[in-house]
Parts: C-alpha cells; sequence; structure tokens
C-alpha cells in the first residue's frame, strides 16, 4: 500500500470508530479507501514517533471554561494518537502516559518541577534515534471568539515542511475555512527549542471558546484530532525520512 493509500486507510478506519463526515484532501482528489485494504507493517520502523502531551504534574497547563486543566485533555489525545500509531504498526514513545509524574528529590517548587519534567523530556527525545516530535497542546485567549489549530514548528531541519503537510492535514480533517499559518515556534518554549529532530507543537483549540472547550472534552472529538494528527504524520514521513536517513 502507498503512503498516500494508507492515509485515507486511517481515515476510514477512524470513520468505522464513529467519526462520521472525516475525510482527507491529497493532490487535488478527495476520496475514501475502503477497508478491505490492510497497512504496512513495519515500513518504516526507521523513525520513532514521540508524542508529547504538553504539561502534566504539577503542571496544568491552561484551564478551560469548565474548570477542566489543558494537560488532561493533551494526554487524552497523546493516548489515542498513541493506541491509533500502534494498531498501524507505526512505532511511537509518550514522554509520559499518566497524569502525575515523578520528580527528583531537591525538585520541591513548582517551578522546579516543570523544569525538571521538561529537561527530562528533552533527554528523552535526544536520546531516540531518528526521532519525529508530535507535542500536543491546548490554546487560550482573552475572549471566547479565537478558535481552531495551530501549528508550530521547531527550528531543526525539516521541521517546517512537516508543519505544513499537517496543517493541511488540520485543515482538511476539521474543514476549516480560514487556517492559522504555522508560524516558528516561540523561543520560550524550551523543549522545542532544545531538541535536535524534526518537531512541531499542535495546539489543537482553544479552551477559552465555549463550542470548541465543549468539543475538546468530548472523547469522539479527541479520537478525530488523533486521527488526523497520524494521518498528517504518515503523509510526511517522505520529508521525514529524507532529514532522517539522508
Amino acid at each position: 500500500m502507498t503512503k498516500r493509500a494508507f492515509v485515507f486507510f486511517i481515515a476510514a478506519a477512524v470513520l468505522v470508530m464513529g467519526l462520521g463526515g472525516l475525510y482527507y484532501y491529497s493532490r487535488g482528489q478527495q476520496f475514501m479507501v475502503t477497508m478491505g485494504q490492510t497497512a504496512p507493517s513495519g515500513e518504516h520502523a526507521g523513525l520513532t514517533l514521540i508524542i508529547d502531551p504538553g504539561h502534566g504534574g504539577a503542571d496544568g497547563g491552561a484551564v478551560s471554561l469548565t474548570g477542566v486543566e489543558e494537560d488532561e485533555i493533551n494526554l487524552a489525545i497523546a493516548l489515542r494518537l498513541e493506541s491509533l500509531a500502534a494498531l498501524y504498526g507505526i512505532p511511537a514513545e509518550m514522554t509520559r502516559r499518566t497524569a502525575m509524574l515523578d520528580y527528583p528529590g531537591d525538585a520541591t517548587t513548582i517551578r522546579a518541577k516543570k523544569v525538571a519534567d521538561t529537561r527530562a523530556r528533552v533527554a528523552l527525545i535526544n536520546a531516540t534515534e531518528h526521532a519525529v516530535v508530535i507535542s500536543i497542546h491546548q490554546n487560550t485567549y482573552d475572549g471566547p471568539g479565537a478558535s481552531g489549530p495551530h501549528v508550530f514548528f521547531a527550528q531543526t531541519e525539516q521541521s517546517e515542511a512537516f508543519a505544513q503537510t499537517m496543517l493541511e492535514a488540520l485543515t482538511t480533517g476539521l474543514q476549516l475555512e480560514r487556517p492559522r499559518t504555522s508560524a516558528r515556534v516561540p523561543r520560550d518554549v524550551f523543549l522545542m527549542n532544545h531538541i535536535d529532530c524534526p518537531a512541531i507543537l499542535v495546539e489543537c483549540g482553544f479552551l477559552s471558546n465555549p463550542g470548541e472547550e465543549a468539543l475538546l472534552r468530548t472523547e469522539t472529538h479527541q479520537l478525530k484530532l488523533a486521527g488526523i494528527l497520524l494521518a498528517g504524520y504518515v503523509q510526511a514521513l517522505d520529508v521525514l525520512e529524507t532529514r532522517c536517513f539522508n
């Protein structure tokens, strides 16, 4: 099966899991692959997808309109992404898999705990050969009007191209009318500025928007986002493999 067909196979599988209306666009054609095809096994074993659920532990991140902390939603989407990756034989690791985190004994303040956790994630990523990172976050704004995902890219080679491919997948999968342009990750995001592999940070939506916040708390939308993130990753494999293996 080709990479392009595999992307649409993922979409079809997510549809069967209850996400009616999800589709993808490729090279000017809009179509779905049938469930009768099988995914390639181990075709991209050389790359490892590192899934980074932002925040966690002492760092809850932003707080939604209903009081849900960002780190909970990030982890829910990340775990679904990990499960989909496993379903299709795509090597993946998580920077955290639980809400609680273990900290070194000398990390006694919230700041110290955040620093220790971030440095541990950086060490894990940089120690993983041929790693590719998707860091999952949620956005917030002073007011209810802002909505939609935003994709940021690290300064490392092929990260910008990866971000553009992911933006296209999100635009089509979520049927966005006015998608935000992908942008360089801010300098104050320590993790994204201290790793040496292709990496993107995806703000999946705005917790300050009532309608979007309600969607982001549902399992259906979390699974939909996970399917789109995996499809965007698969679509970008040619570019990512060029960086990692040439």
